[in-house]
């Protein structure tokens, strides 16, 4: 077996193991954007726990081949990259989806979500969830609304004289 072939069955188990390990997986267009625009997309992923690489779709394709995910094939076509979530299925998906507002060339794709291939419309719903901490935000938000009426309410009597504080 050549040296050549023998670096692409490698690549292709890489691939294989990342999808594998991660949570999510998200590919996205990227075409046009500037290698410093790509670094800083790397260094706001990585602090997220959020890998970003660029294969050859040929290499992933292989890598899918054989496996549920084989319908993920139809949508590589063009320069993508792939976002690699290894903490939670939302990450990669918020990551991609926020850069690509100020960045126009990024487009979202598809991808693999809790096993399933997913679709563009599928992704987008998943980037625009909030994370963990926004819902308990919310929660806890939506938790003191009664109280903070109530002491309102309260304030406003007192203000008006009609119950007497001490």
């Amino acid at each position: 077996m050549s040296f050549l072939k023998e670096q692409k069955i490698l690549k292709a188990k890489e691939i294989s193991d990342k999808i594998s390990k991660s949570q999510a997986i998200v590919v996205a267009r990227y075409q046009g954007l500037t290698v410093k625009e790509i670094q800083a997309l790397r260094k706001l992923a990585k602090e997220k726990d959020v890998e970003i690489k660029v294969y050859k779709n040929r290499l992933v394709k292989k890598a899918i081949e054989n496996t549920e995910f084989s319908s993920l094939s139809s949508t590589l076509v063009g320069a993508n990259m792939f976002a690699f979530s290894y903490s939670d299925y939302l990450s990669a998906a918020k990551v991609l989806y926020d850069f690509s507002k100020k960045h126009k060339q990024v487009e979202l794709i598809s991808g693999i979500v809790e096993q399933k291939v997913a679709d563009k419309a599928e992704i987008m719903d998943i980037a625009t969830l909030p994370t963990y901490e926004e819902a308990l935000t919310m929660l806890a938000t939506s938790l003191q609304a009664p109280i903070r009426q109530i002491g309102i309410g309260l304030k406003m009597l007192v203000d008006e004289n009609k119950v007497k504080s001490e």
